[in-house]
């Protein structure tokens, strides 16, 4: 389909879930043995990793429209906090047949837009698993160690995800920032396990 957008984007979101769900099998399979769990956090951990799939998705469309370099600063997009940007068309998921999307088809504002909602949400991503980190991680508890791991490739996703912006996009970080996001996912589908998972 001349790469289209929602076809590329869903490859990529097939791959994560066919991964996520390969990390659930061997959890599942894996001999059980008595482990402590908090359901305290059980709500919030299937919140985030819900924030974070969306996230990933918003990833996916950033990168299928070209929109990765739409903006070459940060914290500000094109010098400003209020970029010229075009909503409208940013989000048309289908456009028909035969427009072929290689190097994209969107003006400028449109791609400035996507980048810019990429990083409000990664904005509110790292709000959100920043929190939830934190406080399991001062309520103690068996936990902690699998709050460490989702708080760790966190902060290594967000670099990395700001070394994109300013170092242009190079092929090495970029390539980092999409297998850190996968590696985010599974710490997350393995602190929700933990926390769903029934005792014996």
């Amino acid at each position: 389909l001349l790469l289209k957008p929602i076809v590329v984007m869903g490859h990529l979101l097939g791959g994560f879930a066919t991964f996520g769900l390969l990390v659930l099998l061997a959890l599942r399979s894996a001999p059980r043995r008595p482990m402590a769990t908090d359901g305290r956090w059980r709500t919030a951990a299937a919140a985030g990793l819900l924030i974070l799939v969306l996230q990933i998705a918003l990833g996916g469309w950033t990168s299928s429209n070209y929109a990765a370099l739409a903006c070459l600063d940060f914290p500000t997009c094109q010098g400003s906090w209020a970029p010229d940007m075009d909503f409208d068309e940013a989000f048309v998921m289908w456009r028909g047949l035969g427009v072929n999307y290689e190097y994209g088809v969107l003006e400028h504002p449109a791609r400035t837009a996507i980048h810019v909602t990429h990083r409000i949400g990664a904005l509110l991503t790292f709000l959100f698993l920043g929190w939830l980190v934190i406080a399991i991680l001062r309520a103690g508890g068996p936990l902690a160690g699998a709050a460490l791991l989702v708080g760790g490739l966190l902060l290594l996703q967000v670099g990395l995800g700001i070394g994109n912006v300013l170092l242009h996009l190079p092929l090495t970080v970029a390539t980092a920032h999409n297998g850190v996001a996968a590696l985010l996912l599974v710490s997350l589908i393995y602190l929700n396990y933990r926390l769903w998972r029934q005792p014996y």
